[in-house]
């Protein structure tokens, strides 16, 4: 289930909050003693006492059929107590440890981690993940369940050794001498979450005695409680909870995510939440302008001030394009990026930090020592020769700078730009957009295998490969534009009619070097300008892309512009662009192969 619309009022400092059209991911930002965690707190409070409220209304949308079955249709209005009742009735079902359906996960601001009791073994350790537990569990103080989660995790080893020596002795008892050995290690997720948050770190595996949990660093191992940061031992708690419970179509609460984080690391861990389970909305309180750019394509919600005595609507929705975030996305890039980490790789593009998102997913943990970090749009290649000089070609206080540009955005062949290239601060992308790396219909198909039903085109890679080439085609002439007036923006360039050798002469000398000057820019911006090459450049690049599109292979894949061909494929799908990505990028990782050429591109900066 999702929040599909949410309206509170009379929550002190909040006077009225309405918001609608939530997406899977709701950022809700403001300065500080806005009312942002008490406005979660009372939304928490709505949903865990059941009933109806005069200051919370909104509506619920079913994303399982079980939901839809339970509640006969597929949404509930919260001001109706028919539909609150049946809402109440879903969530207080109780559930097991693992895989939490249909529910609430809160994880609030106070997670400081608890002493833990050791766990005492019994006899017979029955298999935790089996076990029912209350329906308000995840409802309550994150802090709260830390025993529960590393006992839990200690259980379930024993619980699978117990299982494995039993099975041992009855097959000894019926005579046989071997046993198949085909079973997983419980702890491999947890360990592939930890690395992703803290690689170079390991989890080294559990220690029974005294439910001691371990890391390796250089070759030492070390107790985590002990010998973590407070930031990481949060981390390692959420993400820890989080990955027992293996929620499915829940609604997370997070309140100020990047409290006490780096905010590299805040933005790793909403990265891992977002990759266990299935079907999630998350709903986040923070401060950080990292969190808030990152989460542009999805819902972003300014909680502003309360006047005093105006009844507006204090929630104020802010979207890529408005101009205000520009303008503060520009402006916030000062000095301050240099504390995120020793080397910074600038995304530039116009939806840089939306890539950035995109990007941390693909590439998860794989090369911790980079940070990306979104960095505008053509603006930045105008003036490309001051950002090399003044950035990519410098160490700023021990902090390396490298570059990846889109594919359509080549700032020229400049000796700046063979420079930044041959110095391995600078690449592009091998194919138009960021986007062209999600046009593979095989992919698609298995996204959409178990969501569409059988008969579905979105189940068809023929179909789904016919209807991407068909708007390729139709985009051919866009891109054949792009590209010439690219190729002739880069030929003329910026005019420079300042002569050389100036110095001690007289007026008319002068004019006479200026007339030189200007007379060689005429004839060199002429000749880029004169309409027969360009007929030829527009003709040439629009058969080539014709060509392309209308054979066989993949090479359009690449050629044609992936954004607007995304876009157009998502709005047929009838899902959104941003949930789209996801989901097919956990497709394509299983898979393998999909992206291969842009995490080289990254390993190239990462060893550079």
């Amino acid at each position: 289930m999702r929040i599909e619309s949410l309206s509170v009022s009379d929550a002190p400092p909040v006077r009225r909050f309405s918001v609608a059209e939530l997406s899977d991911v709701v950022v809700i930002a403001g300065p500080n003693g806005v009312g942002k965690t008490r406005l979660l707190q009372r939304v928490l409070e709505h949903l865990r006492g059941g009933g109806l409220s005069a200051n919370v209304a909104g509506v619920i949308r079913a994303t399982r059929a079980s939901e839809s079955a339970a509640w006969g249709k597929d949404s509930l209005d919260l001001s109706d107590a028919t539909d609150s009742q049946l809402l109440t009735d879903t969530l207080r079902a109780n559930r097991t440890r693992h895989i939490w359906r249909s529910s609430v996960v809160n994880i609030e601001s106070d997670r400081t981690i608890r002493t833990l009791r050791a766990l005492d073994f019994a006899w017979d350790i029955p298999d935790p993940y089996n076990e029912e537990i209350g329906w308000e569990t995840t409802f309550g103080n994150m802090s709260d369940r830390y025993q529960d989660t590393v006992h839990s995790m200690f259980r379930r080893i024993k619980s699978q050794r117990d299982a494995l020596g039993n099975r041992a002795l009855q097959l000894r008892r019926e005579g046989k001498a071997n046993m198949r050995l085909r079973f997983e290690d419980p702890m491999e997720p947890f360990k592939q979450v930890f690395r992703q948050l803290l690689a170079p770190k390991e989890m080294a595996d559990p220690s029974g005695q005294g439910n001691r949990l371990t890391f390796r660093e250089d070759g030492q191992e070390f107790e985590m409680v002990g010998s973590l940061s407070s930031g990481e031992r949060e981390v390692v708690n959420i993400a820890f909870d989080f990955l027992l419970r293996q929620p499915e179509d829940c609604v997370v609460f997070f309140d100020e995510p990047e409290l006490h984080l780096h905010p590299e690391l805040s933005y790793k861990l909403i990265q891992t939440l977002q990759t266990v389970g299935r079907n999630n909305q998350f709903f986040l309180t923070t401060h950080s302008p990292d969190i808030i750019t990152a989460s542009l394509e999805h819902t972003v919600v300014f909680l502003a001030p309360a006047e005093p005595g105006e009844d507006v609507n204090q929630a104020v929705v802010v979207s890529e394009s408005d101009e205000t975030n520009r303008a503060l996305r520009l402006l916030g890039h000062s000095v301050g990026i240099v504390s995120l980490g020793k080397r910074i790789v600038l995304i530039e593009g116009e939806d840089s930090s939306l890539d950035k998102q995109t990007y941390g997913a693909i590439l998860a943990a794989a090369f911790p020592s980079l940070v990306l970090v979104p960095s505008g749009g053509r603006h930045v290649l105008e003036s490309f020769s001051t950002v090399y000089d003044r950035v990519l070609a410098r160490t700023l206080w021990g902090v390396e700078f490298f570059m990846l540009c889109d594919g359509d955005s080549s700032p020229g062949a400049s000796k700046t730009v063979q420079r930044a290239t041959k110095s391995g601060r600078l690449r592009l992308l091998p194919r138009y957009h960021l986007e062209n790396y999600f046009l593979d219909e095989s992919v698609w198909a298995e996204v959409f295998k178990e969501m569409e039903p059988v008969g579905s085109w979105l189940r068809d890679p023929a179909e789904i490969r016919a209807r991407f080439r068909a708007d390729a085609e139709s985009f051919a002439s866009y891109a054949a534009a792009l590209q010439v007036a690219a190729d002739v923006r880069a030929a003329v360039g910026n005019v420079d009619i300042m002569p050389s050798n100036c110095q001690g002469l007289t007026t008319n000398e002068l004019v006479k070097l200026f007339e030189a000057t200007v007379a060689a820019e005429i004839l060199r911006t002429g000749k880029s300008l004169e309409m027969a090459r360009i007929k030829s450049r527009i003709r040439k690049g629009h058969a080539a892309l014709m060509r392309a599109v209308q054979s066989e292979g993949d090479d359009w894949k690449a050629l044609v512009p992936g954004k607007p061909l995304l876009g157009k494929f998502a709005s047929r799908a009838n899902i959104p662009v941003g949930r789209a990505k996801r989901l097919y990028i956990q497709v394509a990782l299983a898979r393998g192969g999909i992206f291969d050429d842009l995490i080289e591109l990254f390993r190239e900066f990462a060893e550079a």
